[in-house]
């Protein structure tokens, strides 16, 4: 069923059950039984919703709105895989250097112990220590990246209230759900307690 259907038949039960149907129903010499009215209700299904016309053109309208808020993709294609291609290498990067510093270290380290050339081992440990200071200074500006990342994509638990999109939804549907209640389903069914129809009476 499509949205409006759907908030028909919500709105119908509702109506069914409330207190004043009953009562007014309890007054009335004749009811229509439930089958009977639901499906009248759903013979005069555009009548009764052009009742809350105004409302549900503005619930539509803040969804709409909100849609333009969400965010949408920023790159597509050759740019996704270009970007994807960046990512990849600025993690490389640091894995490769701190993987040769490790690799130079101990190689200068074991020369130093079997050789009597100290020159060697230095260059060794000297070349090590360089790459060490590659692979932490390109650690550092990617995690800045993600925490400042991190922070935008979820700045906070932030709840749904009236002047979020998501609340404004949520308000604006309300108010179409309450208007096709008071005006459309509601005067409708007290309508049919004083209208007799001949299969009212079989």
């Amino acid at each position: 069923m499509s949205e409006s259907s759907a908030a028909l038949e919500r709105t119908l039960e509702q109506a069914l059950r409330s207190r004043e149907f009953r009562d007014a129903a309890g007054r009335s010499g004749h009811v229509p039984n439930a089958v009977q009215l639901r499906t009248r209700a759903r013979g005069a299904r555009r009548a009764i919703l052009a009742k809350a016309d105004e409302e549900y053109s503005r619930y539509l309208r803040a969804r709409a709105t909100a849609a333009a808020y969400r965010p949408r993709r920023r790159c597509a294609g050759a740019d996704c895989r270009s970007g994807g291609g960046a990512a990849l290498l600025s993690t490389l990067v640091p894995v490769l250097s701190a993987v040769t510093a490790e690799a130079l270290l101990l190689t200068g380290l074991a020369l130093a112990a079997f050789t009597e050339r100290q020159y060697l081992p230095e260059a060794f440990m000297t070349v090590g220590l360089i790459a060490a200071t590659v692979a932490v200074g390109s650690v550092l500006p990617n995690l800045a990246r993600l925490s400042a990342r991190a922070r935008h994509r979820h700045p906070g638990p932030v709840a749904a209230g009236p002047h979020t999109p998501d609340g404004t939804i949520e308000q604006a549907r309300a108010a179409w759900h309450m208007a096709l209640l008071e005006r459309g389903v509601m005067p409708f069914l007290l309508g049919c307690l004083t209208e007799v129809r001949p299969e009212d009476t079989g």
